[in-house]
């Protein structure tokens, strides 16, 4: 019974691997109704819990969320628990309870300490700090940060490649939030690399935008406009549109300190085209060109 319904588990995660989305929603429900007829509740909680997974990517994880409560509360299975926790929190994550996704983020990096499970800790600490971040906790973030570091590559760890890099570059993000930029574009840099090396586009556009941010507090335009540019591209390639409109606030300000006041309001025009129900206006660009854009943007917002 138990290799079957491991064979229903890696047939719903492969579904996923392969981005079929909808599939692995049926094939984990299916799992967890196999489980509750003919398996145990532990079996079902997992297969429920890997459910609730997809549907939060799919953005319909809120109604999960009193599921995934219960078997918090009711469950004596450890990786149940955690997963339960770490999955609320992420339901909260995209609903933008940020105090609510902050608390069950800690809930699940403490219970993935209890677990002792290298992958699960560097995952619930990314989270933990990704969210404190979002709620400007920048100093329990850099802690958060620098332990998923630590799971990624120390205590014999296996070295994780891009969730390294993507750590790396949040944890650089952190430290010029808290105002030490030379280590801040250092460790972005780190993650630029190895993104590079890894060929993964597909994230390193957030990372540029970052790159974007430090080296504009630095002074340093010509690199600033160079990153900014690159990420504005691949934003637009891949469809993140809040990274394109952070790149557009950042390049318009680029343009402003240079003193180039015609591509700054071509890059605010850019810009105010996201937000159609305001509509262009002369005015509304006067009003951004008159403010420093790296003092109110918030890039991971």
């Amino acid at each position: 019974m138990t290799d079957h319904f491991e064979a229903a588990l890696r047939q719903a995660r492969d579904a996923f691997a392969a981005g079929n989305l909808r599939q692995a929603v049926d094939l984990f429900a299916a799992a967890e109704a196999w489980a509750r007829e003919h398996g145990t509740e532990d079996q079902a909680d997992r297969a429920f819990c890997n459910r609730c997974a997809v549907l939060i990517e799919l953005e319909e994880g809120r109604e999960q969320i009193p599921g995934l409560k219960r078997v918090l509360l009711r469950s004596r299975d450890p990786m149940n628990r955690y997963l339960a926790s770490y999955y609320t929190a992420e339901a909260y994550r995209v609903d933008e309870d940020w105090p609510r996704a902050l608390s069950y983020a800690r809930r699940a990096h403490d219970l993935a300490e209890e677990l002792g499970e290298a992958a699960a800790r560097a995952a619930s600490a990314n989270q933990r700090g990704t969210i404190a971040l979002r709620s400007s906790e920048f100093s329990e973030a850099e802690a958060a940060f620098r332990a998923a570091l630590q799971c990624c590559r120390g205590d014999g760890g296996p070295e994780q490649g891009l969730v390294s890099a993507q750590v790396t570059d949040n944890l650089g993000y952190v430290r010029m939030c808290q105002g030490d930029l030379a280590q801040g574009l250092e460790l972005c840099e780190e993650a630029r690399r190895a993104m590079s090396e890894l060929g993964a586009d597909h994230f390193l556009y957030e990372t540029l935008q970052d790159l974007c941010y430090g080296y504009i507090l630095d002074d340093q335009l010509e690199r600033a406009e160079n990153c900014g540019r690159h990420a504005l591209e691949l934003a637009e390639t891949y469809g993140d549109e809040l990274i394109a409109k952070n790149c557009l606030f950042l390049l318009s300000e680029i343009a402003v300190r240079r003193g180039d006041m015609f591509g700054a309001r071509r890059f605010l025009r850019e810009l105010i085209a996201h937000y159609p129900e305001v509509g262009v206006s002369d005015e509304i660009v006067e009003v951004f060109l008159a403010t420093d854009l790296t003092s109110v943007v918030n890039l991971r917002g």
